[in-house]
């Protein structure tokens, strides 16, 4: 049987001619067909949407536990000892030998370093002509490469690895076989011989001679300028010959035996890098969050990155994925720690439980949360359709 069709009148808009457009909508048997082809439409859409995926933007704890029993990972339950052990070495240290040596003696006389050398004498030879104050005065002479100065009618004089005081009795030795009566000073006007090399985080890098003021460490940092941009994360760098070795910058200043004496040739490196922690999942803010202080947390990972998504996060499902420890004797794989924040001894283990750097927090979506989505589909699809139903196929 032919279906009829009623014909509506509709008003049109004022800026176009005043007619009549009509309708067509179904009456009798076809409306009840195209109630049926909607309903039909929806049946389809809903099992498509069963069938397929929905969009996460994490793993969820059902993930993690196929991961560990595939072997693909090391699922670890956290607990205080393993905060403890994340914690960062508070016994980073110089080398032992370093630390026992005692401080360099900074007036001896090496290869390099010009001296001011003044000779007076009294028994009227003339040897050296004054300079009106009776002495006459030898400026910026240098110290040759085998540790030996040169001087007119005294010859060669070694005064490498001597004080400016041994290196006058033994000047005055050499000048008294042709000068009975006379008298000699000696003065370093510039060091050459024992530097320092101060690199990096710093506000005067560059060679500092090795002195009174620069026999520890502490000394030549303050006057180098250590400025780093962090310098509770920053570090310091001692090359010493062919060994290196590295303590925090703070160790240096809080713990008096890591400010070791420096020796000629030291070459020291401030630097800070910067370290951060990768969040992804239910968090209030996916990303990348900076480490800003020494033993940061995982609890504060998650607050820097905003807390857990309340409408999407599962408090149970929270991971720390670490890259590079070794899981057996000779399989490398990830460490994926759980954290279940319903349980308040857990959250006190994740505020003890530092982060490095390139660790991965992951916060799981609630399983509501994907049943949220289906509803939300399921919704917009009913919604359709039920518009549909009005509208003539």
């Amino acid at each position: 049987m032919s279906a009829r069709f009623d014909c509506v009148a509709t008003a049109t808009p004022r800026t176009l001619p005043q007619a009549s457009l009509p309708i067509m909508r179904p009456t009798g048997g076809a409306q009840v067909k195209t109630r049926r082809m909607c309903w039909s439409v929806i049946v389809a859409l809903t099992i498509l949407l069963a069938a397929c995926a929905l969009p996460r933007s994490g793993p969820s704890s059902a993930d993690f536990a196929r991961a560990e029993r595939e072997s693909s990972i090391r699922l670890v339950e956290a607990t205080m000892a393993d905060a403890a052990a994340s914690q960062s070495n508070v016994d980073a240290s110089f080398v032992p030998d370093w630390i026992a040596a005692p401080e360099a003696q900074t007036d001896l006389i090496g290869a390099g370093d010009l001296l001011s050398i003044g000779l007076s004498e009294n028994d009227g030879l003339n040897l050296f002509p004054s300079n009106g104050q009776g002495t006459f005065r030898f400026d910026g002479l240098p110290v040759d490469p085998s540790g030996a100065i040169q001087l007119p009618y005294v010859g060669q004089v070694r005064v490498a690895g001597l004080t400016p005081l041994d290196a006058r009795a033994e000047i005055l030795k050499r000048l008294r076989r042709i000068v009975l009566s006379s008298d000699v000073t000696v003065v370093v006007k510039e060091r050459h011989s024992r530097l320092l090399s101060v690199q990096g985080d710093v506000t005067h890098p560059g060679i500092v001679p090795l002195g009174p003021e620069t026999t520890r460490l502490s000394r030549l940092l303050s006057i180098a300028g250590a400025a780093p941009a962090n310098q509770e994360l920053a570090t310091v760098t001692v090359r010493r010959g062919s060994v290196s070795s590295s303590v925090p910058l703070v160790d240096i200043y809080e713990r008096p035996a890591q400010d070791i004496a420096m020796q000629s040739g030291d070459v020291v490196i401030v630097r800070y890098t910067p370290a951060m922690v990768n969040v992804l999942g239910a968090a209030g803010m996916q990303g990348r969050v900076r480490i800003t202080r020494r033993n940061y947390s995982l609890a504060d990972a998650v607050a820097d990155a905003r807390g857990l998504n309340d409408s999407a996060a599962s408090p149970g499902g929270v991971y720390l994925m670490r890259l590079g420890e070794a899981f057996g004797t000779t399989t490398m794989i990830p460490h994926v720690y759980h954290f279940d924040f319903r349980d308040p001894a857990q959250i006190a283990v994740a505020s003890a439980f530092a982060v490095r750097d390139g660790d991965a927090l992951l916060l799981s979506n609630a399983p509501f949360a994907q049943s949220h989505k289906i509803l939300s589909a399921f919704s917009s699809v009913m919604s359709t359709a039920r518009s549909a139903t009005y509208v003539a196929p």
